[in-house]
């Protein structure tokens, strides 16, 4: 896996799957897609990577110019993102080594806000008996996690429906990638000043 552009573009991340608990890894072509939906550049732009695997997103979305915060409950995967942080001499990234689902009610209680937030759960895992994207994306859309205009990128298996709106968000588009697909909702807007 290589970081694609920007600041720390050619560096290579030396992710093996099977090392790493049997990770699935975004395919280059679902990675282009999302940094083209999200415009390119991220310059100041906050980011949240909710299940960050390898790293790969939230790494090339800081090598992009945004603020990153990665969240990988997995140790062996969290360690390898530590290294990587250190060794390329990475500033201002947040790695957090809890389960999303916990972190989001956290965030909320601390008013954290995002412009982007990349979600890509292990297509088999559940929470409370339903699929964990499907969970967390009800955690998202009920909360202010997302900045007016924000943008929701979801990494799912094709065969999961996921909801067209739920609280906040609104899917604004679908593209399949082989067995995976990428769904991208935005906010509805909700926060208004008074």
């Amino acid at each position: 896996m290589r970081i694609v552009t920007g600041t720390l573009r050619g560096r290579q991340i030396p992710f093996n799957p099977r090392r790493f608990g049997n990770a699935r890894v975004t395919s280059g072509k679902l990675k282009e897609a999302l940094f083209s939906a999200l415009g390119g550049m991220l310059e100041g732009e906050s980011f949240l990577d909710l299940c960050a695997g390898s790293g790969q997103i939230a790494l090339e979305a800081y090598s992009r110019g945004a603020r990153i915060t990665a969240v990988e409950p997995d140790q062996r995967r969290l360690l390898l993102l530590r290294k990587l942080v250190a060794e390329w001499d990475i500033e201002d990234a947040e790695l957090l080594g809890v389960k999303a689902q916990t972190l989001i009610p956290q965030f909320q209680r601390q008013s954290r806000r995002f412009d982007t937030i990349y979600l890509d759960p292990p297509y088999d895992a559940q929470l409370s008996s339903r699929p964990l994207a499907i969970a967390l994306i009800e955690l998202i859309g009920n909360s202010d996690l997302l900045n007016d205009g924000g943008l929701l990128a979801v990494q799912h298996f094709k065969g999961l429906q996921l909801p067209q709106e739920q609280g906040c968000l609104r899917a604004v588009r679908q593209r399949p990638y082989g067995d995976t697909v990428l769904t991208q909702y935005s906010t509805l807007t909700q926060h208004t000043e008074s």
